[in-house]
């Protein structure tokens, strides 16, 4: 809990976070290929992990061979920017 109103952390959210929609796409790497592994058991509550992916098309002549990130959105690499953000306000 906070002692703010609503508009007080919303401001204090958007200095921490780009929340433009390209940001929000590079930032959880969105145009990653990972729908398999995010389809199946569900993509909430999941361990973020990078796996290599081999893509193959008949529109293209060599397979891609490729390191992606899964579960972009399951890190928790901000915790301490956000506790910092809004440590003096905490009730």
């Amino acid at each position: 809990k906070v002692n703010l109103a609503d508009a007080e952390i919303a401001k204090k959210v958007e200095s921490i976070f780009d929340m433009r929609p390209k940001a929000i796409e590079n930032r959880l790497k969105l145009r990653n290929p990972i729908y398999l592994e995010t389809a199946s058991y569900g993509h909430m509550g999941r361990e973020p992990q990078i796996v290599t992916k081999k893509f193959e098309s008949r529109y293209m002549p060599e397979p891609v061979i490729r390191e992606v990130e899964l579960f972009t959105w399951e890190k928790l690499d901000y915790v301490d920017v956000i506790r910092e953000e809004f440590k003096k306000d905490f009730t």
